[in-house]
């Protein structure tokens, strides 16, 4: 992540170390935060103070943005770096809890039954007998599309496609589920 800074020379460069790292540490253990910047500028406004910060980031293709304004720069930039951070978490939130909603393991098992490497794409047969379209960008969990072949065992969702049923989704099947 890279931080950039831009008219906020009032800001002493410890109290932008400092920031620096509670970004930092926001930061720890993710990828998500991309490119932030931090923009100061006076207002006009008397009545919420006469600095403003602007705190913006890329945030895995969504721009998260804090602005605070204050009669001190610092104390504005204090307010937004706190407002920034319960975004950034309150979105981290949002999603750990619509991955964890996902089913870990697709309902449908099946069997690989014709690819088509050069198409991108394939057939599956799955232990109902329903034979089911899946393309290349359905195929996660470790499968490489261009590996796969036919016998190959696998998980999959299905949903109903223009021509007939289609796999979302073409994982490994678990450990030890016996062939039909």
């Amino acid at each position: 992540m890279e931080i950039h800074w831009s008219h906020v020379e009032e800001i002493s460069e410890d109290e932008r170390h400092a920031i620096e790292a509670r970004l930092s540490a926001l930061a720890a253990g993710h990828t998500d935060m991309i490119d932030l910047r931090i923009v100061g500028r006076g207002t006009g406004h008397h009545r919420h103070g006469g600095k403003e910060i602007r705190v913006a980031c890329q945030v895995r293709g969504r721009e998260i943005v804090a602005v605070r304004s204050a009669d001190d720069l610092g104390l504005a930039l204090d307010q937004a770096i706190d407002a920034f951070e319960r975004e950034v978490r309150k979105l981290r939130e949002i999603r750990s809890t619509h991955r964890d909603e996902r089913p870990q393991n697709p309902p449908y098992l099946g069997i690989v039954d014709r690819v088509l490497h050069a198409a991108g794409y394939g057939f599956i047969v799955t232990d109902g007998g329903e034979k089911v379209y899946f393309h290349r960008n359905a195929v996660h969990g470790g499968l490489e599309f261009e590996r796969l072949t036919e016998g190959d065992r696998v998980a999959l969702n299905i949903e109903a496609g223009e021509k007939g049923l289609q796999a979302t989704t073409v994982v490994p099947a678990p450990p030890g589920v016996p062939a039909p």
